[in-house]
């Protein structure tokens, strides 16, 4: 293995682990931040309709992983939960190329999961 190869894997295995860390230390810092008079959601869409858009529950997924309950994290949000876990792996995970098109129906595909999901956990189906 050449010494660049392995310099650039060293780099991109740097990153992921920063991103780590950042997200873990903003999740840590929401679960112990208690505010007075926060408000009962943070999502204008559930605010102004009463419908949860398809990353509802992100902030209480954070508040989770950061408490260290991954599973009442998942339950809150899988979507914020997985997105999280792309963006750390992203730097040193090998992904296929998609076209605009696949990327584009992946991310809808994704996003009217997600929010079926929320749908349903707010007992809106």
């Amino acid at each position: 293995m050449a010494l660049a190869s392995v310099a650039r894997d060293t780099s991109h295995l740097r990153s992921s682990m920063t991103r780590g860390a950042v997200l873990l230390a903003a999740a840590v810092g929401l679960a112990v931040l208690h505010l007075p008079g926060r408000p009962r959601t943070v999502c204008l869409l559930r605010a102004v309709t009463g419908i949860p858009c398809p990353l509802c529950g992100g902030t209480t997924a954070a508040v989770q992983v950061g408490r260290g309950d991954l599973l009442g994290a998942l339950r809150a949000s899988p979507l914020a939960v997985l997105g999280a876990a792309t963006f750390v792996a992203a730097p040193v995970a090998r992904l296929p190329q998609l076209s605009s098109r696949s990327l584009w129906l992946l991310i809808l595909t994704v996003a009217a999961a997600a929010e079926l999901y929320q749908l349903g956990r707010f007992g809106l189906l």
